[in-house]
This record gives C-alpha cells, sequence and structure tokens, in this order.
C-alpha cells in the first residue's frame, strides 16, 4: 500500500502552507470518487461460505479497502443478479421472497442473499473496491496507474477551501475538470476490459 505521504511530492508544491492532514483528508475523498465513478479496482472476494437459514454475509476487503459495488456472483456455480430495482421490497419480507436466488448489496458491508438459502453452498463473488473511510492509502497498482487524476481530484477541493493561502477558484475548476476527464478515461477502459480480466486484485491499466 502507498501511503498519502507518497502523493506529496507532486501535490504539496501547489499548496502553500497545507497541513499534512487536509492533503491526507483531501487525497482519501479524492480517491474514494474516483473509485466510485470509474471501477477501476477490481478484485475476486474470497469464497463465501453459505449456511442454510443464514441469509446476511459480511465482505472481506483488504485492509484499508470497503466494497463500492458487485461485479458478479456464482452461487455453487449458477450466477445470480442482483435484487435492486424491485418495488415494495424491505429487508422485513426479503425472506419470504421465493424462486431463483439473487442477492442485495448491504452497502460496503455486507450482501444478502434471497430468498434465504435453505441449505449450505458457496458463492464467488468479484467487487469493486475503494478506500474505506478510514484509510491511509491506497493499493500500489491504483497509485501507479491513476495518482494524476486523484491529485487532480484533491487539489480541487484544496483549493477550494476559503481564506488560505492556497485557494484558487480558477485553478480548482481545472483541477475538476481534469479529474473528470481522466475518470472517465479509466471507466470507458474498465467497460471495454473487465470481463476479460483475471479474478483477482487487478487495477485496469491503459492498453
Amino acid at each position: 500500500m502507498k501511503l498519502w505521504s507518497d502523493f506529496y511530492d507532486l501535490l504539496m508544491p501547489e499548496l502553500p502552507g497545507c497541513p499534512a492532514a487536509a492533503a491526507d483528508s483531501a487525497l482519501r475523498q479524492s480517491s474514494i470518487a474516483f473509485c466510485e465513478q470509474s471501477l477501476a479496482w477490481q478484485t475476486e472476494h474470497q469464497p463465501v461460505f453459505v449456511m442454510g437459514g443464514i441469509a446476511e454475509y459480511p465482505f472481506s476487503p483488504p485492509e484499508g479497502a470497503a466494497v463500492h459495488s458487485i461485479i458478479n456472483a456464482v452461487l455453487d456455480g449458477e450466477e445470480i443478479e442482483s435484487f435492486a430495482g424491485e418495488k415494495n421490497i424491505t429487508i422485513k419480507n426479503w425472506s419470504r421472497h421465493t424462486g431463483k436466488p439473487r442477492y442485495v448489496l448491504g452497502g460496503p458491508s455486507s450482501l444478502t442473499l434471497i430468498p434465504t438459502p435453505d441449505s449450505n453452498a458457496v458463492l464467488a463473488v468479484t467487487v469493486t473496491l475503494k478506500p474505506s473511510a478510514t484509510s491511509t492509502g491506497i493499493d500500489d497498482g491504483l497509485f501507479h496507474e491513476y495518482r494524476e487524476a486523484i491529485i487532480h481530484g484533491a487539489m480541487a477541493r484544496l483549493m477550494l477551501s476559503p481564506k488560505k493561502p492556497y485557494t484558487n477558484i480558477q485553478l480548482a475548476a481545472y483541477h475538476q475538470q481534469q479529474l473528470i476527464i481522466k475518470t472517465a478515461a479509466a471507466g470507458m477502459r474498465v467497460a471495454r476490459s473487465y470481463a476479460r480480466a483475471p479474478f483477482q486484485t487487478a487495477i485496469l491499466r491503459r492498453g
């Protein structure tokens, strides 16, 4: 893992007087936003051992990371789909549903299988990740491939801070635009490439 301080060589010279704590926070939030929008950080989650009668299963992401979304879920060799978009679905009535198994993403911490499984099984899940709210850095591959985009996002946030030596509304707008461009480019690479990516921790790269 690369620490937020590993970004300082390109970040701090543009932000005179910026405290390290403020820089770390901006880098963290920029990294989270980049990962959420580009889906560039992907991994095959460790196998989830499903037990009959238990519907909810916690995620176990790498240290400093949180699950953002599920790309693919396979229950005992059969692909299952998301339950997202269904109407009139509440936690109280999930267990009463029948039919083909599906899943509900319960935020970054867990997923719920519906209907509640009636037997043991193995669930294989491919997920996208993002830095957690308390992360002290990011994955090495993400750092090397998308460092510039993350720095643009951090600069945009920090330069909008009022009454600071580094406050600069015009430059903030420029850096925000650069972040949008680079995030969109990363997202397009993911859309073209993720189906071919090996099922292991992978940062989608140019190519």
